[in-house]
């Protein structure tokens, strides 16, 4: 840890000694409460500085930290406990009582090992039932640094954190700053009055967001100028519609669009610098971590690098390879990379729809629609059809009516591409990192032509 690191949180700040006894304090706490070196910690109670200090305070304990959803169903969450073998619960934020104040005492650390277990995460799982992917330091590492040297990130810049911090994208803000010796703000909410307010209060350099982040400020405060200071705004987690990342860069925003999963420890791709004019799925040069296959076949995108994680758990606790012998992780997602090298991700492999004898992508299409005037949000699903195989449908959010987008559809789009039906619907199924839950966008779709 950078000793220029410090995290500022509800005006107070924390860096160099203040910050280690702090994290000494909470690790006496939690010895005090039975958690040992080996053991898995879960927190499970949406608390942000809690789950900021356990993050740092865990590795000195020799223990694994595993972040859970706080919105879970308590099915759910019971599943992921047991899938990953926790062996305590943290759902509150009791042991951050009087922690300031209780800085007696000095821990005496148990670092892990770089190639320890560290951090057990659930992916956003939008087809299923998630995964709980393994990550052990050396993949945090690498991925860490790799995103530093990309990002310019220095001592003295100020990265905003508003990404829930039970996913790699907000974690791995939190670890690029101690990396880096940079400030990390954490902000409790990530409503657009709220960012904009933190933004202007914080002085960032840098900010993270996805895709409906983005949409909610720029719906919120258009007239809001980034701040000068500003240099970069991570965009991932979700595919990016080019309508909005246009907008974003006409008004100023120094947006970078990044490729990354869980498996990767956050980043495989990024661009940087900020580009004046984006191609649709453009998510720039691969990290220098990391290596890039394609798939001749199916264009699916592997990826091959030390952040890489090789297993995950299953639902009975034990653990299944992700990674084949030579390393590669199959990601599903399909992309290309153009004749400099920089990578284009489209969308899931299992997500093509076969319509007409054509094979297509719903992201492609949503893409496209998304430049309908009136759309301002937009999902393609499809249901049985004896003729067409997959008849397409849309879904979409705005004030457009269904008669005016589908003639724009008739205008813009040809044949099996043009959606057979169209629905206007008040909001699109979402998970909270902004990623359209496929698997109830088609639930949704087939009620609606059913009931049409």
């Amino acid at each position: 840890m950078n000793r220029s690191f410090s995290i500022e949180y509800r005006g107070k700040r924390f860096s160099g000694e203040r910050l280690e006894q702090l994290l000494d304090a909470l690790c006496l706490r939690l010895q005090a409460m039975g958690l040992a070196p080996g053991m898995v910690l879960a927190s499970g109670g949406g608390q942000r500085w809690l789950n900021a200090l356990l993050l740092f305070a865990l590795p000195r304990m020799g223990c694994v930290f595993f972040p859970v959803d706080p919105a879970l169903p308590e099915r759910s969450r019971r599943q992921q406990l047991q899938a990953a073998r926790a062996d305590m619960v943290l759902m509150d934020d009791a042991c951050l009582e009087k922690l300031e104040a209780d800085s007696a005492g000095r821990f005496s650390a148990r670092e892990l090992e770089p190639d320890a277990l560290r951090l057990l995460l659930a992916t956003s799982g939008t087809q299923g039932q998630p995964r709980i992917v393994e990550l052990s330091g050396r993949n945090l590492a690498a991925s860490v640094q790799a995103s530093c040297k990309r990002l310019a990130l220095e001592e003295g810049d100020r990265w905003l954190a508003c990404l829930p911090l039970h996913h790699i994208g907000g974690l791995s803000i939190l670890l690029r700053c101690a990396h880096g010796g940079a400030k990390a703000v954490l902000v409790d909410r990530s409503d657009p009055s709220t960012l904009k307010t933190a933004l202007l209060q914080s002085q960032a350099t840098h900010l993270s967001l996805v895709p409906a982040m983005l949409h909610r400020l720029l719906e919120t405060h258009g007239e809001f100028s980034p701040p000068a200071m500003l240099k970069a705004v991570v965009l991932g987690g979700a595919p990016a519609p080019a309508a909005l990342v246009e907008a974003a860069l006409q008004l100023g925003w120094p947006l970078c669009p990044s490729y990354g999963l869980t498996e990767a420890a956050s980043q495989v791709a990024t661009l940087f610098p900020p580009p004046q004019r984006w191609q649709p799925g453009c998510a720039g040069f691969p990290l220098a971590h990391v290596e890039i296959k394609l798939c001749k076949d199916t264009g699916v995108v592997s990826v091959r690098g030390p952040s890489i994680a090789t297993h995950a758990r299953c639902a009975d606790g034990g653990r299944r390879k992700l990674t084949d012998e030579q390393g590669w992780l199959n990601t599903r997602d399909l992309g290309r990379m153009d004749s400099e090298g920089r990578l284009y991700v489209f969308g899931r492999n299992d997500d093509v729809f076969v319509s007409g004898g054509e094979n297509i992508h719903p992201q492609l299409l949503e893409q496209e629609l998304a430049h309908c005037p009136g759309v301002e949000q937009v999902a393609v699903s499809a249901f049985a059809h004896a003729a067409w195989g997959d008849a397409l449908v849309a879904l979409y959010c705005g004030s457009a009516s269904v008669a005016q987008v589908a003639g724009w559809a008739r205008e813009n789009l040809q044949g099996v591409f043009a959606p057979k039906r169209f629905f206007q619907v008040d909001t699109l199924p979402r998970n909270e990192m902004g990623k359209l839950l496929r698997a109830e966008v088609k639930t949704l779709a087939q009620k609606l032509a059913q009931e049409e």
